[in-house]
């Protein structure tokens, strides 16, 4: 008997801190509550310095673009936590950059221009000059590191 109480009770922690954990990631990440409660599609709330990457405007937006500044495409879903960790540093390089390189962001699971990278597992983060990869990251990187990288890529 005290055996099935400990497994319920550590069954019930276990659900009350994933429940808030994704409440805690949702909230950061700029999702709304509401929506989600209500089962709708969730949309993010994006920067204005980032831009929406997708397998229309790649070559405009990417391709084209490099050729004059180096360009951050992350590689992400909405599903992701890691992705979801990743944007406020993201939106914090494309305040910094403003003028100097372009951040981007590209929806794996709307876009298939990740499957042209080989794109196995995200967050992926690549920088792009002259048309070509000149770096790649995994994960959730730090802001001065993508700094960095892009400044050495010529921006």
């Amino acid at each position: 008997m005290k055996n099935i109480r400990i497994l319920v009770i550590s069954i019930a922690v276990g659900l009350l801190l994933v429940g808030g954990i994704l409440m805690w990631s949702a909230h950061r990440s700029g999702y709304s509550l509401a929506k989600l409660a209500g089962g709708k599609t969730v949309e993010k709330s994006e920067s204005s310095d980032i831009k929406h990457i997708t397998d229309d405007n790649f070559e405009t937006e990417v391709v084209e673009a490099s050729k004059t500044k180096p360009i951050l495409i992350d590689f992400y879903a909405d599903w992701c936590f890691p992705c979801r960790m990743l944007d406020p540093i993201l939106e914090e390089l494309a305040k910094d950059m403003r003028g100097k390189a372009i951040v981007g962001r590209v929806n794996t699971d709307k876009n298939l221009i990740a499957r042209r990278f080989g794109i196995t597992k995200i967050p992926a983060v690549f920088i792009i000059r002259d048309g070509e990869i000149k770096g790649s990251f995994f994960g959730v990187v730090p802001k001065e590191t993508m700094a960095k990288a892009l400044l050495q890529s010529g921006s």
